[in-house]
């Protein structure tokens, strides 16, 4: 990869990138140590509200000897690269001088917008892990970065950043994109709770409402939208289709109904429930002939649509092509450079009552469904990443989705990030 190369000449010259992460889980952890074991680029600052796991970020990388702050005072007064940070208030780490790129990773979409906002104010790039806060205000980030000279991207490994690759590669090609897809790796059942799923999450070592958040759908939804967001792609129909299908069956389902698929139109995201997980896939067309008698030659298929198809993404592990990229070349791997073509909205897991407050995402009242960005502000739906303590002025039936008219939005830099959002042109 040509990035290893540029990552070996920095190493030579003694320079390296240095990193600050918030969100020091399973995903956390996992970014340190591999960040450790590439060249020429360090974590040097972790905050987590759980402060042994920010400890043990970097005693499983062998380092014993790191400085707990606790204030804004101390972070602007931190000696990076002297000392390596620990941090319980995740509003530090943007603040930490010598820092050159925050990852954030806590899947929280309020915390993800402070820290990104921030980050960037203090010109530093931005790699999110938190790809529900890039669904809910990633357009208004992008401008945010170009504004203060830094890259906000979400980052390699999740399947939105896989799928760009295998697009751009596409694309790159001359290929039309019929489909492009992911494999869900859970059954879909969009009734699931951390209660129902309390006893396979703690086989799995997962927090009970991560897994919800796979299970019910939510995270399918937040991922094929970030994906389109970033492409200028869109759904087929409210929530896609979502078939059970196997590697061998997506050309003939992923293709519009007149040859016999599923699909009323080209150029869409969906997502199948099968053995395509853990990869993504793409059903593309090319007009030229001969490129359709060599793919055919090679055995791709048979035409007229081909599978492209990357049987992985590495999640923690890909991170550090996302910082060589930004840091190197300046350029996000993905991001929503223009206005938002779909929307993550809230349908509700139960029956609520005028009253009730909604929970996380991935909790016991709502879980995530996709929409046409344009649709979802005809019908004034509800942001899934708002979602998270409004207050019902209504009764909603389960399965209803829901609209701002049936809240009270908590107030939130989020919320606050969102309303300018909502006023951008392209």
């Amino acid at each position: 990869m040509f990035v290893y190369d540029a990552l070996k000449a920095l190493e030579k010259e003694g320079r390296v990138i240095r990193v600050g992460l918030v969100g020091a889980g399973f995903m956390g952890q996992g970014i340190v140590e591999v960040i450790e074991s590439a060249p020429a680029m360090e974590v040097v600052a972790v905050s987590d509200r759980d402060l042994s796991r920010a400890k043990a970020c970097f005693e499983g990388i062998g380092v014993s000897r790191y400085r707990e702050i606790r204030s804004l005072g101390e972070s602007k007064k931190v000696a990076i690269p002297e000392e390596r940070i620990i941090c319980e208030d995740y509003r530090l780490i943007p603040e930490i001088g010598g820092v050159d790129f925050v990852i954030e990773a806590t899947g929280v979409p309020e915390i993800g917008a402070s820290v990104a906002y921030n980050s960037i104010r203090n010109k530093k790039h931005v790699g999110m892990l938190n790809v529900e806060t890039d669904v809910t205000v990633g357009y208004y980030l992008h401008r945010h970065a170009i504004k203060h000279g830094v890259v906000y991207t979400v980052c390699s490994g999740d399947e939105p950043a896989a799928l760009k690759e295998l697009y751009d590669f596409a694309r790159t090609c001359g290929f039309t994109i019929v489909a492009c897809g992911k494999g869900k790796n859970t059954p879909l059942d969009v009734s699931a709770t951390p209660r129902s799923l309390a006893k396979r999450a703690e086989e799995m070592g997962l927090n009970p409402k991560i897994l919800t958040e796979f299970v019910d759908g939510s995270k399918t939804m937040v991922e094929m939208s970030c994906f389109a967001n970033g492409t200028g792609l869109t759904i087929d129909r409210r929530n896609m289709h979502g078939p059970h299908a196997g590697l061998k069956e997506l050309v003939q389902m992923f293709t519009t109904r007149e040859r016999g698929g599923i699909l009323s139109k080209e150029g869409v995201v969906d997502f199948t429930i099968g053995d395509v997980a853990p990869g993504v896939f793409l059903v593309v067309r090319h007009e030229g002939e001969q490129v359709n008698r060599t793919l055919r030659y090679l055995r791709i298929g048979e035409g007229p649509e081909f599978l492209l198809y990357r049987p992985y993404h590495l999640t923690n592990v890909e991170v550090p092509v996302t910082l060589a990229i930004c840091c190197l070349y300046r350029v996000p791997c993905l991001v929503t450079a223009s206005p938002p073509t779909t929307e993550v909205i809230t349908i509700a897991k139960k029956d609520l009552r005028k009253g009730d407050r909604i929970d996380q995402i991935g909790g016991w009242t709502v879980y995530g469904g996709i929409e046409t960005a344009i649709r979802a502000r005809e019908e004034k739906l509800l942001p899934l990443g708002l979602c998270e303590g409004a207050v019902l002025k209504v009764d909603v039936s389960r399965g209803s989705a829901i609209t701002l008219s049936q809240v009270e939005l908590k107030e939130s830099i989020l919320l606050e990030l969102r309303r300018i959002q909502d006023t951008l042109d392209d």
